[in-house]
């Protein structure tokens, strides 16, 4: 069936895809590589998650300078600072040795990716009908994914020959080629493609108009809105982070095929982002609700992960693979309900980049209590403990957002959508 998406939004869908690619390819490579550099460097998991929380906690700062930004300045400059400086921050690893430098590095490398998501979201609620919208925001979420599954596929096979340090210029030499290409590409993909659609009497860009005062009732919907993100945060990058440390105690697979089996999480991932904005079209109108509804299913996986560890951890390691891919990819559909469709919702306040950075900073928040919490846990008591965690995690989610879901409605129903 031939695609109703306008020639405008694929192209720019596609080239947003490639910028977010290019990111998570500088953002999660050392994080990928956990296992390996915990062992190389002989420190315990909670110290080296300290480096992974200095990105979290800096990037989700970040997200809300960003998005005060992104609301006042042209995206077109404020993405390629970004990138450029996430260079800089890879390269630097290179030539650092000690936790608290490679923390203070990563640091800002947080802060540097931080710059891209909301004015990415302002380009394209600017530039995109809500129906383009929603398929570039899916385009760009599956970039993330799409880099993911290369760096879990290929760190382990350049690690056998290579140390994690190398991989890191790799990822920077990448980033650097992107810097050129946005600066190339840009008019091509913006200008270009809305010059020819005006030509062709097609629409053309969605226009800025005057902003209207944000309705009081919206901020309590934000504030139960804001907690359920932080516990997305929480599972999304806790569950992704530590899965092969998990792996590697609980089914003592090697460090290297641990890192591989995880590759299992990205690709259900990359699927999931189209299968729950279906799911919301189709039978959610409020995406607040669909996030709800998603909390539970997860409640439910994270339950029988639980018991089947408990039960059966002899014959647990594919079943634990299957239940920890779903709970990513639950998670990830409730991101793009809750971060990438929400903030559109603010385009007749004129505030879509910043509360697509408020609302960002808040899965962060989750992800740096996470990515040090969960290691604790794993390490004072076990990791079918943290498990449990998850499923109250999950539980709480699904009524918070059950609420929130209610406040957001009448904001549907005030503003036509």
């Amino acid at each position: 069936m031939k695609s109703k998406i306008a020639p405008r939004a694929q192209k720019i869908a596609y080239f947003l895809a490639l910028v977010y690619f290019t990111s998570y390819c500088m953002r999660v490579n050392l994080a990928v590589m956990l296992v390996k550099i915990c062992s190389e460097m002989q420190v315990e998991k909670s110290a080296l998650a300290i480096v992974i929380t200095g990105l979290t906690i800096a990037y989700g700062t970040g997200q809300v300078i960003s998005g005060f930004l992104g609301d006042r300045f042209k995206p077109y400059h404020i993405i390629p600072a970004g990138i450029a400086l996430a260079v800089l921050c890879n390269v630097g690893i290179f030539f650092t040795s000690t936790i608290p430098s490679v923390t203070v590095i990563w640091s800002i490398n947080g802060f540097a990716h931080a710059l891209l998501w909301p004015p990415i979201v302002r380009l394209m609620s600017t530039y995109l009908s809500p129906e383009d919208y929603s398929f570039a925001a899916v385009r760009v979420n599956q970039g993330s994914s799409i880099a993911t599954v290369a760096l879990y596929l290929f760190c382990p096979l350049l690690l056998g020959f290579m140390e994690w340090r190398t991989i890191m210029l790799l990822c920077a030499a990448w980033g650097a080629v992107m810097t050129v290409l946005w600066f190339i590409l840009y008019p091509r993909v913006f200008n270009q493609a809305i010059e020819q659609e005006e030509k062709a009497d097609s629409p053309t860009p969605v226009e800025e108009k005057k902003a209207l005062p944000v309705p009081l009732y919206i901020f309590g919907a934000i504030a139960l809105i804001m907690p359920g993100i932080m516990l997305q945060g929480m599972l999304r990058d806790g569950v992704t982070n530590w899965m092969p440390s998990f792996l590697s105690e609980t089914f003592h697979l090697s460090e290297e095929n641990s890192i591989v089996s995880t590759v299992i999480l990205a690709i259900f991932t990359m699927i999931s982002y189209s299968a729950f904005r279906a799911l919301q079209q189709r039978f959610f109108r409020n995406e607040v609700t669909c996030a709800s509804a998603i909390f539970a299913g997860s409640a439910i996986v994270c339950a029988i992960l639980f018991l089947v560890n408990t039960f059966a951890p002899e014959a647990a390691l594919l079943p634990s693979l299957l239940l920890m891919a779903l709970t990513v990819a639950a998670m990830h559909g409730i991101n793009l309900m809750l971060i990438s469709i929400v903030p559109r919702r603010f385009v007749p306040f004129g505030k879509v980049s910043t509360y697509s950075g408020i609302l960002n900073a808040s899965t962060y928040v989750g992800a740096a209590l996470s990515t040090y919490g969960f290691a604790a846990l794993a390490e004072t008591f076990d990791w079918n403990f943290t498990i449990l965690t998850w499923v109250i995690i999950s539980f709480v989610g699904a009524v918070i957002c059950f609420f929130g879901a209610r406040i957001w409605q009448r904001h549907l129903d005030e503003h036509g959508f």
